[in-house]
Protein backbone atom coordinates (compact mmCIF):
# COMPACT_ATOMS: atom_id res chain seq x y z
CA UNK A 1 0.00 0.00 0.00
CA UNK A 2 1.59 3.37 -0.92
CA UNK A 3 1.96 5.72 2.02
CA UNK A 4 -0.29 8.97 2.30
CA UNK A 5 1.41 12.21 1.94
CA UNK A 6 2.76 13.71 5.62
CA UNK A 7 0.24 16.21 5.49
CA UNK A 8 -2.59 14.26 5.02
CA UNK A 9 -1.52 12.26 7.37
CA UNK A 10 -0.99 14.89 9.86
CA UNK A 11 -4.19 16.99 8.99
CA UNK A 12 -5.96 13.49 9.85
CA UNK A 13 -4.26 13.77 12.90
CA UNK A 14 -4.84 17.38 13.71
CA UNK A 15 -8.53 17.17 12.78
CA UNK A 16 -8.91 14.34 15.47
CA UNK A 17 -6.94 16.16 18.14
CA UNK A 18 -8.64 19.71 17.65
CA UNK A 19 -12.33 18.69 15.59
CA UNK A 20 -14.36 17.67 18.39
CA UNK A 21 -13.87 20.47 21.03
CA UNK A 22 -15.49 23.28 21.07
CA UNK A 23 -14.86 27.08 22.56
CA UNK A 24 -17.33 29.21 25.69
CA UNK A 25 -17.41 32.20 26.72
CA UNK A 26 -16.54 33.83 23.56
CA UNK A 27 -16.03 38.02 22.96
CA UNK A 28 -14.10 40.25 20.59
CA UNK A 29 -13.32 44.07 20.71
CA UNK A 30 -12.32 45.89 17.15
CA UNK A 31 -9.57 48.64 18.06
CA UNK A 32 -9.85 51.73 15.44
CA UNK A 33 -6.27 53.53 16.36
CA UNK A 34 -4.76 56.27 15.45
CA UNK A 35 -0.81 57.18 16.13
CA UNK A 36 0.43 57.44 18.56
CA UNK A 37 -1.51 55.35 20.98
CA UNK A 38 -0.52 51.55 22.87
CA UNK A 39 -1.92 49.53 25.60
CA UNK A 40 -1.44 46.97 28.42
CA UNK A 41 -2.78 44.15 28.74
CA UNK A 42 -2.58 42.21 32.13
CA UNK A 43 -2.99 38.11 32.13
CA UNK A 44 -6.25 37.13 32.76
CA UNK A 45 -6.86 35.33 36.25
CA UNK A 46 -8.58 32.20 33.98
CA UNK A 47 -6.23 31.32 31.11
CA UNK A 48 -8.27 31.60 27.64
CA UNK A 49 -7.08 31.34 24.21
CA UNK A 50 -6.47 34.95 22.80
CA UNK A 51 -6.14 35.98 19.42
CA UNK A 52 -5.43 39.33 17.15
CA UNK A 53 -5.74 39.87 13.55
CA UNK A 54 -4.21 42.80 12.39
CA UNK A 55 -6.73 44.47 9.87
CA UNK A 56 -4.81 47.23 8.62
CA UNK A 57 -1.45 49.24 9.48
CA UNK A 58 1.39 47.78 11.93
CA UNK A 59 2.02 47.64 15.63
CA UNK A 60 4.64 45.63 17.74
CA UNK A 61 4.02 43.26 20.00
CA UNK A 62 5.77 43.21 23.55
CA UNK A 63 5.75 40.87 26.61
CA UNK A 64 6.87 41.36 29.92
CA UNK A 65 10.27 40.13 30.25
CA UNK A 66 11.03 40.71 26.38
CA UNK A 67 13.46 43.38 25.24
CA UNK A 68 13.03 43.10 21.76
CA UNK A 69 9.05 43.90 20.53
CA UNK A 70 7.80 41.54 17.27
CA UNK A 71 6.79 43.60 14.39
CA UNK A 72 2.98 43.12 13.51
CA UNK A 73 1.70 44.30 10.07
CA UNK A 74 -1.74 44.02 8.29
CA UNK A 75 -2.80 40.59 7.80
CA UNK A 76 -0.89 38.96 10.43
CA UNK A 77 -2.42 36.48 13.20
CA UNK A 78 -0.82 36.56 16.51
CA UNK A 79 -2.35 33.41 19.15
CA UNK A 80 -1.61 32.93 22.69
CA UNK A 81 -2.38 29.52 24.07
CA UNK A 82 -4.07 29.32 27.08
CA UNK A 83 -1.49 31.71 28.50
CA UNK A 84 -2.08 34.20 31.24
CA UNK A 85 1.21 36.60 30.38
CA UNK A 86 1.39 40.20 29.75
CA UNK A 87 1.87 42.11 27.03
CA UNK A 88 1.97 45.35 25.48
CA UNK A 89 1.00 46.55 21.81
CA UNK A 90 2.09 50.00 20.75
CA UNK A 91 2.06 51.64 17.47
CA UNK A 92 5.78 53.13 18.23
CA UNK A 93 8.34 52.47 21.14
CA UNK A 94 8.27 55.64 22.73
CA UNK A 95 4.14 56.01 22.23
CA UNK A 96 1.74 56.41 25.53
CA UNK A 97 0.69 53.50 26.56
CA UNK A 98 -3.00 53.06 28.53
CA UNK A 99 -3.87 49.97 30.63
CA UNK A 100 -6.50 48.05 28.55
CA UNK A 101 -9.08 48.11 31.15
CA UNK A 102 -9.43 51.81 30.92
CA UNK A 103 -9.81 51.26 26.94
CA UNK A 104 -12.79 49.11 27.66
CA UNK A 105 -14.67 52.00 29.48
CA UNK A 106 -14.34 53.82 25.62
CA UNK A 107 -16.04 50.75 24.21
CA UNK A 108 -19.40 51.01 22.17
CA UNK A 109 -20.96 48.12 20.08
CA UNK A 110 -17.50 46.36 20.19
CA UNK A 111 -15.74 48.80 19.13
CA UNK A 112 -13.05 51.21 20.76
CA UNK A 113 -11.52 54.56 19.05
CA UNK A 114 -8.79 55.80 20.89
CA UNK A 115 -5.20 57.13 19.63
CA UNK A 116 -4.30 60.98 18.42
CA UNK A 117 -5.34 61.07 15.26
CA UNK A 118 -2.20 60.38 13.32
CA UNK A 119 -1.87 57.14 11.39
CA UNK A 120 -4.52 54.78 11.69
CA UNK A 121 -4.92 50.88 12.62
CA UNK A 122 -7.56 48.49 12.77
CA UNK A 123 -6.96 45.41 15.35
CA UNK A 124 -9.42 42.69 16.07
CA UNK A 125 -8.45 40.69 19.09
CA UNK A 126 -11.03 38.30 20.66
CA UNK A 127 -10.56 35.31 23.15
CA UNK A 128 -12.55 32.42 24.20
CA UNK A 129 -12.18 29.66 26.69
CA UNK A 130 -11.77 25.85 25.99
CA UNK A 131 -13.90 23.29 28.01
CA UNK A 132 -11.82 22.33 31.89
CA UNK A 133 -11.78 18.73 29.58
CA UNK A 134 -10.05 20.23 26.76
CA UNK A 135 -8.11 22.41 28.30
CA UNK A 136 -5.00 20.09 29.55
CA UNK A 137 -4.33 18.55 26.19
CA UNK A 138 -4.29 21.51 23.95
CA UNK A 139 -1.74 23.30 27.01
CA UNK A 140 0.59 20.15 27.00
CA UNK A 141 0.94 19.69 22.97
CA UNK A 142 0.73 23.68 21.80
CA UNK A 143 3.35 26.19 21.81
CA UNK A 144 2.46 29.25 24.00
CA UNK A 145 2.72 31.95 21.49
CA UNK A 146 1.66 31.86 17.69
CA UNK A 147 2.62 34.51 15.30
CA UNK A 148 1.31 33.96 11.27
CA UNK A 149 2.92 36.24 9.17
CA UNK A 150 0.65 37.58 5.93
CA UNK A 151 3.44 36.44 3.79
CA UNK A 152 3.80 32.97 4.90
CA UNK A 153 1.98 30.40 2.85
CA UNK A 154 -1.99 30.69 3.58
CA UNK A 155 -4.52 28.53 2.58
CA UNK A 156 -7.68 30.27 0.59
CA UNK A 157 -9.98 28.88 3.01
CA UNK A 158 -7.92 30.39 5.58
CA UNK A 159 -7.98 33.76 4.66
CA UNK A 160 -11.33 33.30 4.02
CA UNK A 161 -11.96 32.91 7.55
CA UNK A 162 -9.84 36.27 8.35
CA UNK A 163 -11.73 38.44 5.88
CA UNK A 164 -15.16 36.95 7.02
CA UNK A 165 -13.79 37.82 10.18
CA UNK A 166 -12.46 41.19 9.75
CA UNK A 167 -15.77 42.58 7.80
CA UNK A 168 -18.41 40.49 10.46
CA UNK A 169 -17.27 42.83 13.04
CA UNK A 170 -16.70 46.01 11.37
CA UNK A 171 -20.67 45.29 10.39
CA UNK A 172 -22.28 43.62 12.77
CA UNK A 173 -25.82 42.05 11.49
CA UNK A 174 -28.39 39.23 12.61
CA UNK A 175 -26.36 36.65 14.77
CA UNK A 176 -23.43 38.26 14.85
CA UNK A 177 -22.45 36.83 17.85
CA UNK A 178 -22.74 33.11 16.69
CA UNK A 179 -21.10 33.93 13.74
CA UNK A 180 -18.11 35.55 15.01
CA UNK A 181 -18.04 32.42 17.68
CA UNK A 182 -18.08 29.94 14.72
CA UNK A 183 -15.38 32.07 12.79
CA UNK A 184 -13.55 31.60 15.95
CA UNK A 185 -13.49 27.91 15.52
CA UNK A 186 -12.42 27.82 12.36
CA UNK A 187 -9.51 30.94 12.82
CA UNK A 188 -8.28 28.20 15.51
CA UNK A 189 -7.73 25.04 13.76
CA UNK A 190 -6.71 26.91 10.73
CA UNK A 191 -4.00 28.80 12.32
CA UNK A 192 -2.67 25.38 13.78
CA UNK A 193 -3.27 23.86 10.42
CA UNK A 194 -0.86 26.85 9.28
CA UNK A 195 1.73 26.77 11.57
CA UNK A 196 2.23 23.20 12.05
CA UNK A 197 2.66 23.03 8.08
CA UNK A 198 5.18 25.97 7.40
CA UNK A 199 8.59 25.72 8.05
CA UNK A 200 9.00 27.78 11.12
CA UNK A 201 7.30 25.34 13.39
CA UNK A 202 8.83 24.21 16.14
CA UNK A 203 11.35 21.08 15.95
CA UNK A 204 10.88 20.12 19.06
CA UNK A 205 6.87 19.53 21.24
CA UNK A 206 3.69 17.50 19.45
CA UNK A 207 3.78 20.11 16.36
CA UNK A 208 7.56 19.09 15.87
CA UNK A 209 6.54 15.54 16.23
CA UNK A 210 3.91 16.04 13.38
CA UNK A 211 6.11 17.70 10.86
CA UNK A 212 8.67 14.50 11.24
CA UNK A 213 8.09 12.43 8.19
CA UNK A 214 8.57 9.45 10.26
CA UNK A 215 7.40 10.82 13.92
CA UNK A 216 4.09 11.77 12.54
CA UNK A 217 3.31 8.11 10.80
CA UNK A 218 3.78 6.59 14.25
CA UNK A 219 1.62 8.82 15.60
CA UNK A 220 -0.82 8.75 13.20
CA UNK A 221 -0.70 4.99 13.54
CA UNK A 222 -1.49 5.27 17.26
CA UNK A 223 -4.46 7.85 16.56
CA UNK A 224 -6.02 5.74 14.27
CA UNK A 225 -5.44 2.19 15.93
CA UNK A 226 -5.65 3.18 19.60
CA UNK A 227 -7.29 0.12 20.60
CA UNK A 228 -3.92 -1.73 19.13
CA UNK A 229 -1.66 -3.21 21.37
CA UNK A 230 1.58 -1.07 20.00
CA UNK A 231 5.08 -2.39 21.11
CA UNK A 232 8.48 0.19 20.49
CA UNK A 233 8.63 -2.03 18.12
CA UNK A 234 5.85 -2.09 15.93
CA UNK A 235 5.52 1.78 15.97
CA UNK A 236 8.72 1.84 14.79
CA UNK A 237 8.13 0.08 11.94
CA UNK A 238 4.97 2.49 11.36
CA UNK A 239 8.04 4.85 11.66
CA UNK A 240 10.36 3.23 9.18
CA UNK A 241 12.73 3.74 11.80
CA UNK A 242 15.15 1.23 13.84
CA UNK A 243 13.63 0.66 17.30
CA UNK A 244 16.62 1.95 18.77
CA UNK A 245 16.59 5.48 16.55
CA UNK A 246 12.67 5.52 17.02
CA UNK A 247 12.87 5.58 20.72
CA UNK A 248 15.49 8.08 21.09
CA UNK A 249 14.25 10.44 18.34
CA UNK A 250 10.39 10.45 19.97
CA UNK A 251 11.70 11.37 23.09
CA UNK A 252 13.97 13.85 21.88
CA UNK A 253 11.49 15.60 20.30
CA UNK A 254 8.32 15.13 22.37
CA UNK A 255 10.07 14.61 25.82
CA UNK A 256 8.09 11.66 26.79
CA UNK A 257 8.76 8.44 25.56
CA UNK A 258 5.97 6.31 22.88
CA UNK A 259 4.04 4.82 26.15
CA UNK A 260 3.95 7.75 28.16
CA UNK A 261 2.63 9.54 24.80
CA UNK A 262 0.03 6.44 23.67
CA UNK A 263 -1.23 6.47 27.19
CA UNK A 264 -1.65 10.19 27.65
CA UNK A 265 -3.70 9.80 24.39
CA UNK A 266 -6.30 6.93 25.51
CA UNK A 267 -6.73 8.80 28.84
CA UNK A 268 -7.77 11.84 26.63
CA UNK A 269 -9.93 9.56 24.69
CA UNK A 270 -11.57 7.48 27.64
CA UNK A 271 -12.29 10.68 29.46
CA UNK A 272 -14.44 11.66 26.34
CA UNK A 273 -15.98 8.33 26.27
CA UNK A 274 -16.50 8.14 29.95
CA UNK A 275 -18.31 11.90 29.79
CA UNK A 276 -20.66 10.59 26.94
CA UNK A 277 -22.32 8.82 29.75
CA UNK A 278 -23.38 6.01 27.30
CA UNK A 279 -20.30 3.38 27.22
CA UNK A 280 -20.09 0.85 30.40
CA UNK A 281 -16.09 1.28 31.84
CA UNK A 282 -15.50 -2.14 30.52
CA UNK A 283 -16.34 -0.83 26.58
CA UNK A 284 -14.07 2.43 27.17
CA UNK A 285 -11.15 -0.03 28.08
CA UNK A 286 -11.89 -2.39 25.01
CA UNK A 287 -12.34 0.82 23.34
CA UNK A 288 -8.88 1.91 23.87
CA UNK A 289 -7.11 -1.12 24.05
CA UNK A 290 -7.21 -2.32 27.68
CA UNK A 291 -7.63 -5.73 28.32
CA UNK A 292 -9.66 -5.85 31.38
CA UNK A 293 -11.74 -2.74 33.18
CA UNK A 294 -9.17 -3.48 36.03
CA UNK A 295 -6.06 -2.04 34.36
CA UNK A 296 -7.67 0.22 32.62
CA UNK A 297 -9.32 2.00 35.70
CA UNK A 298 -5.33 1.78 37.51
CA UNK A 299 -3.80 3.61 34.70
CA UNK A 300 -7.00 6.39 34.56
CA UNK A 301 -6.61 6.85 37.86
CA UNK A 302 -2.51 7.28 38.21
CA UNK A 303 -2.69 9.71 35.24
CA UNK A 304 -6.07 11.49 35.85
CA UNK A 305 -6.07 11.40 39.29
CA UNK A 306 -9.25 10.15 40.31
CA UNK A 307 -11.24 7.08 39.45
CA UNK A 308 -13.42 6.82 36.25
CA UNK A 309 -16.68 6.07 38.30
CA UNK A 310 -15.68 9.24 40.67
CA UNK A 311 -14.62 11.16 37.53
CA UNK A 312 -17.89 10.52 35.29
CA UNK A 313 -19.54 11.67 38.72
CA UNK A 314 -17.95 14.90 38.83
CA UNK A 315 -18.55 15.69 34.95
CA UNK A 316 -22.11 14.69 35.21
CA UNK A 317 -22.37 17.14 37.71
CA UNK A 318 -20.50 20.26 36.28
CA UNK A 319 -22.68 19.76 32.98
CA UNK A 320 -25.86 19.78 35.41
CA UNK A 321 -25.05 23.10 36.97
CA UNK A 322 -24.26 24.24 33.27
CA UNK A 323 -27.41 23.89 32.67
CA UNK A 324 -29.09 25.46 35.44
Amino acid sequence: MTDRPASERRMDVLSEVFGSMRIQDAVYTRLEATAPWGFHYTGDTVPRIRFGLMVRGSALLRFKNQRQAIPLSAGDVFIFILSDESFTVMDHPRSPVADYRVLRKLEEDCVIHYGGGGAPTTLVSGSFRMSAFDAPLISTILPRYLHLRLEQDRSQAFQSVLDLLAVETAQPGIASSRLITCLYESLFVYAIRAYAGNSAAPLKGWLGAMSDEHLSKAIGAMHSGIDRSWSVKSLAREARMSRSAFALRFRTVLGQTPFEYLTQWRMYRAGAMIRSNNMSFSEVASAIGYGSESSFSRVFRREMGEAPREYRRRCALLQSSKRE
